[in-house]
């Protein structure tokens, strides 16, 4: 059970947060600095005894203030779950919400970005770095993960390696080495779709482009590929992680889901939250997610809907997804399901539904 106690003491580890690591190290820094003095001292008088004390009392209160330990800090995902091409890592971007008290009534609420990487074959922790909700993540191109900042009135794009997380291209090494492209670009990266390897966008003069990689043209079916985009991605968020193909018609997917959701096996669960979460229109399946009862602690179950046969074809539970996610996040893959609950990353095998491990991402730790 998640309580006061079990966040308490999680939270007097690293775990990759950028604000928890920082307040962590700087309590533990004065503690051993306190220790090396009383070590040297070779005696322990009242001052050192009540400095102790101090310390103790103070580092705590800092902790719990600034460092969250013991708090809530309830994690929802900023992006699609994204890979490398051989699917190893698994890379997306999360917030976590810190609860600041309340003013007029009003709850105060400080957002904290992260990236997060996950071996998929270890279930550990690949990297993390600290982001803001001045960066998205576009998706693997150029073989890195492309990232989009909003920097002033400019937008802006960097690589990073998806085994390290470092920088394979930096902003500044990026516009110099792409400068037709980041001429164009506009600052809402809603304006950028990557499809089939190839990013299309819409840009800051109006026109419409597709960057290879290499070369920045002209090409008018980037409009309708926005288009789709924005449509599709209304009703099923990070569709186009799953499916990157170049679709220009966001009806037949559209009403593939709402077609879906009226099979009687599904409205069965219509006072229960039901939500698509993918659909594959070659196989006519779908992903759907309701919970079990009507609380916001219940548990979430995912199933495999088939149209063609109108038939559940599995279903699995996976736990409690919070209010900040509402809905679970789905990436398809080539062999497994990698699903998003909110506080945690699971991986389901494709063929056995197994869980293959769960992920914690508060504390960056794996499930033992």
């Amino acid at each position: 059970m998640d309580n006061f106690f079990q966040r308490y003491i999680n939270s007097w580890r690293f775990n990759g947060w950028f604000i928890h690591d920082i307040f962590l190290g700087i309590v533990i820094g004065v503690g051993l600095l306190l220790l090396l003095y009383a070590v040297f001292k070779r005696r322990l008088n009242l001052a050192l005894v009540i400095t102790f004390i101090l310390y103790a009392f103070l580092g705590n209160l800092l902790m719990i203030v600034f460092g969250l330990a013991g708090r809530r800090f309830p994690i929802n995902s900023e992006s699609p779950i994204y890979t490398d091409d051989a699917q190893k890592i698994a890379v997306q971007m999360v917030e976590g919400s810190e609860n600041n008290g309340t003013s007029n009534g009003i709850s105060q609420i400080i957002s904290h970005h992260q990236i997060i990487a996950i071996n998929m074959q270890t279930g550990e922790k690949q990297w993390t770095k600290s982001s803001s909700s001045k960066e998205t993540l576009i998706g693997y191109f150029m073989g890195g993960l492309l990232v989009h900042h909003r920097d002033g009135d400019y937008g802006k794009l960097s690589l990073l390696d998806m085994k390290t997380g470092k920088e394979k291209l930096s902003e500044k090494e990026f516009t110099d080495k792409h400068k037709q492209l980041i001429n164009v670009l506009d600052i809402g990266s809603y304006n950028i779709v990557l499809l089939e390897n190839n990013l299309y966008l819409e840009g800051v003069d109006g026109k419409f482009y597709r960057f290879d990689g290499k070369k920045l043209i002209e090409d008018n079916k980037a409009e309708k590929y926005l288009s789709t985009k924005f449509f599709i991605e209304t009703d099923i968020p990070g569709y186009f992680a799953s499916h990157n193909q170049a679709l220009e018609d966001y009806e037949e997917v559209r009403k593939f889901s709402s077609n879906v959701l009226a099979e009687p096996a599904i409205q069965v669960y219509k006072n229960l939250d039901p939500a698509v979460l993918d659909v594959d229109l070659q196989q006519q399946t779908a992903i759907v997610s309701y919970r079990q009862t009507k609380q916001e602690s219940a548990d979430s179950i995912v199933l495999s809907y088939d149209m063609k046969n109108h038939r559940i074809i599995w279903e699995e539970n996976i736990g409690v997804v919070n209010a900040e996610q509402k809905n679970p996040g789905v990436r398809t893959l080539e062999n497994y399901y990698a699903i998003q609950t909110g506080d945690e990353f699971l991986l389901l095998n494709k063929d056995t539904k197994k869980e293959m491990f769960r992920y914690q991402l508060r504390w960056n730790r794996p499930i033992q």
